[in-house]
């Protein structure tokens, strides 16, 4: 298991590509935030977790088979990390963040790639309008009263 690779891994980089290709400014594994996302979209507060099947517990998935042997290891280690993403998913959506995840088997194939690549432009594009028309607007707090800002004089 020291041999399998945390960081930039094939599928990590299949989005690094796209995003750039899109012109999209991230950030890579930032410590500070619950989970540490594999990319971080700060103009757009979003993060995208890119998962292996077999160990985040990709359900309906033939690469997140569990092993036959030790079952009772591999099942309390899948079922732990399956527990994780879900709290540090749910901790990053407290703290205002839009959370995707991207799984493995959905850039193996070139017809898959372009489906997930569709899925996430959309989406990403729909966060950017929602950014965008945030700042035309007048900052506004929880209770939709209006915040004064540096310009507001």
């Amino acid at each position: 298991m020291s041999r399998v690779s945390q960081k930039d891994t094939s599928p990590e980089k299949t989005i690094f590509s796209f995003l750039r290709k899109n012109k999209l400014r991230f950030r890579k594994n930032i410590k500070t935030l619950p989970g540490s996302p594999d990319i971080v979209l700060t103009e757009l507060n979003a993060v995208i977790f890119v998962h292996g099947c077999f160990w985040h517990g990709h359900k309906r998935c033939k690469l997140a088979k569990r092993p036959s042997s030790n079952t009772k290891y591999w099942n309390k280690k899948i079922d732990d990390n399956i527990e994780r993403d879900k709290r540090k998913a749910k901790e990053l959506r407290k703290l205002g963040w839009k959370v995707l995840t991207v799984w493995q088997c959905q850039l193996k194939t070139e017809e898959k790639k372009e489906k997930t690549f569709e899925r996430l432009s959309s989406c990403l594009t729909d966060l950017s309008d929602a950014t965008t028309t945030r700042r035309r607007h007048p900052a506004k707090n929880t209770a939709g009263e209006h915040v004064k800002s540096a310009t507001d004089g």
